[in-house]
C-alpha cells in the first residue's frame, strides 16, 4: 500500500497547501504558497485564475509527480464562482466571508429555511446569487455552471466535470439537508447551473490526458476524488465521532463543532464525511486571523514573527487584568450576525501594554467560542483543537482555562486534514488519530476560573452596548 501516492490540496483563505501522502498515511512531501484576497467597498474576492496557477506551481514543485495516482482536495466553502461555457471563471470568486447579500435574508421564507437547517445571513451563497441577479445580470446570462469552493473549480479543470461534495453543499442554502438533494423550489434558472451533488469518497473521473501532459503527470489513469469542504476535513481529521466530542478549528476563520445523528435547530448543520452523520457547527469569522493581526501588530512583517510571538506571550498573568477585547475585525456571524461591527478594546489603562492587548485579543476569540459551545448545548466529553492557531501553546492554555476543560492538540495538526483526505481516498476505516498523531493535553488552571468567569460575563455585554456605534 505504501507505494501509492495521493496528492492532497487544501485551498485555504490565505494560502494553498499541497501535501503528498503515501499509502501508510505518511507525509512524503509538502509545499505551500500564499494567494491574494481583494478587499474593496466591503466586498471580499479571490481570483480562480490564481488558484489554478498556484495549484500548478505547487504540483510542479514535486519532482516525482509522475508517480501520483490520485488527487483529493479540501478547501473553503460558501464561495460563489461563476463559470462560462468554456469552463473558465467569470471574474473573481465571491468569498465565504463576503457579506454583500445581508439585505437579502428576508427574501427567504421560514419554510424553505427549515429544509436547510441554516441560519441565513449575508454569507450564504443562495443570497449572493440573488444579489448577483440584481446587480450583475450580465454575469448571470453568461453563466453555465456555478461552483462553491476552489477545490471544485480545480477538479473541473482536471476532469471537465462540475461537482460539489455534500458537506460544502450543506453551506449553500440550497439543499434539503436530510434528503441530501437540492431543494425542489429553487429558481429553475439557478438549478440548471448547479453542480452534481456527490459524496466525498466518490470518484469524479480521471485527469484529462491534455491536462496530464501539461502538468507532467503520468499517462496512466489518475483518479480525482470529490473531496470535502474544510469543516468536513478537519472534523474528520480531529477524530470526533460521537456527541460530546467537540472540535475547535482555528484557521483564518474558525468554528466549534460536534457530530450527531441529526441536524439541530439553532446551529449551522453540515453533512459529515460519514454519510449517516451530521456536523453541528457554530462558525466565527475571527479566529486565526486575530492571532495573525496581533503578531503583525507587535512584530510587523518579520518573517519569524510567529516564533517570536510564542516567546512574547509566554510570560504573562493577563487573566488577572480587566482588559477585554471584542475581536470582530471583519464583522461577525456568531455569536452575532453583524457585518458592520468592528473590534474594540474595553478597559485600556496607562499601564496597558502590547502584551496585554495581544493576549486580550486571543482571549476574545476564546470567549466567542465559549458562547458557541453554550449554543451547541452539548456537555463536552473531550475538546480538541486543530488548525494553524493550535500551534500556539499559550493560546491552547487560554482555551483550557476559559472553557474549564482539558484541551487536546495534535503533534502534526497542520497535516492532519491532508492525511484525512488521503484516508478517504484509500477507503481506510477507523479513527485517523489513533495511529498517526501524538497528542498533547493542556490542563486548565483551576485558580483562573473565577477571573475568567467574571471577564466572560462582561464580554457578553460588550456587543449589545456598542452595536449602534457601527
Amino acid at each position: 500500500m505504501s507505494k501509492r501516492l495521493i496528492a492532497t490540496f487544501d485551498f485555504g483563505t490565505t494560502a494553498i497547501k499541497f501535501v503528498v501522502v503515501n499509502g501508510n498515511l505518511e507525509k512524503v512531501y509538502s509545499a505551500k504558497q500564499n494567494i491574494d484576497t481583494y478587499f474593496e467597498n466591503g466586498f471580499i474576492e479571490q481570483s480562480p485564475k490564481q488558484w489554478y496557477e498556484v495549484f500548478k506551481n505547487l504540483l510542479c514543485s514535486y519532482e516525482e509527480r509522475d508517480k501520483i495516482d490520485s488527487f483529493i482536495f479540501s478547501g473553503q466553502m460558501q464561495d460563489l464562482i461563476f463559470i462560462d461555457g468554456k469552463g473558465n471563471a467569470i471574474g473573481n470568486a465571491i468569498l465565504y466571508n463576503d457579506q454583500r447579500a445581508r439585505n437579502y435574508v428576508k427574501t427567504v421564507n421560514d419554510s424553505f429555511k427549515s429544509l436547510t437547517y441554516l441560519d441565513f445571513n449575508g454569507s450564504i451563497p443562495l443570497l449572493k446569487y440573488y444579489w448577483m441577479c440584481d446587480k450583475k445580470p450580465n454575469v448571470i446570462k453568461e453563466t453555465t455552471n456555478i461552483l462553491f469552493s476552489p477545490k471544485d473549480y480545480i477538479s473541473s479543470k482536471l476532469t471537465g466535470r462540475f461537482v460539489v461534495d455534500a458537506t460544502t453543499a450543506s453551506t449553500t442554502g440550497m439543499i434539503n439537508i436530510k434528503k441530501c438533494e437540492y431543494c425542489l423550489n429553487l429558481d429553475p434558472n439557478l438549478k440548471t447551473c448547479l453542480p452534481e451533488l456527490l459524496f466525498s469518497d466518490n470518484i469524479i473521473g480521471k485527469v484529462k490526458p491534455v491536462v496530464s501532459a501539461e502538468l507532467g503527470l503520468s499517462e496512466g489513469d489518475i483518479n480525482v476524488f470529490v473531496g470535502v469542504g474544510d469543516a468536513g476535513a478537519t472534523t474528520f481529521a480531529s477524530g470526533i465521532e460521537k456527541p460530546g466530542d467537540i472540535n475547535i478549528n482555528l484557521g483564518t476563520s474558525g468554528w466549534i463543532s460536534t457530530v450527531s445523528n441529526t441536524p439541530r435547530a439553532g446551529v449551522f448543520n453540515l453533512r459529515a464525511v460519514q454519510r449517516n452523520r451530521y456536523i453541528n457547527v457554530i462558525p466565527i469569522l475571527n479566529a486565526g486571523s486575530v492571532h495573525k493581526w496581533v503578531s503583525g501588530l507587535v512584530f510587523g512583517s518579520d518573517g519569524k514573527k510567529y516564533d517570536k510571538m510564542e516567546n512574547f506571550l509566554s510570560d504573562s498573568k493577563n487573566y488577572e487584568t480587566t482588559l477585554l477585547c471584542l475581536p470582530y475585525l471583519v464583522g461577525e456571524r456568531f455569536p452575532v450576525a453583524d457585518s458592520d461591527v468592528r473590534g474594540c478594546f474595553i478597559g485600556l489603562e496607562p499601564s496597558t501594554s502590547l502584551l496585554d492587548m495581544s493576549i486580550s485579543a486571543l482571549e476574545g476569540v476564546a470567549f466567542s467560542l465559549k458562547q458557541g459551545m453554550e449554543k451547541l448545548e452539548v456537555t463536552p466529553k473531550s475538546i480538541s483543537i486543530i488548525g494553524g492557531g493550535a500551534l500556539e501553546p499559550f493560546w491552547n492554555q487560554i482555551f483550557a482555562d476559559v472553557l474549564e476543560q482539558d484541551i487536546i492538540t495534535f503533534s502534526n495538526s497542520e497535516f492532519l486534514p491532508s492525511q484525512a483526505l488521503a484516508k478517504i481516498a484509500l477507503y481506510i476505516e477507523g479513527n485517523l488519530i489513533n495511529h498517526i498523531s501524538e497528542i498533547k493535553i493542556f490542563h486548565p488552571h483551576v485558580e483562573r476560573f473565577s477571573s475568567y468567569r467574571k471577564k466572560y460575563l462582561i464580554f457578553k455585554k460588550i456587543y449589545p452596548a456598542i452595536r449602534t456605534l457601527f
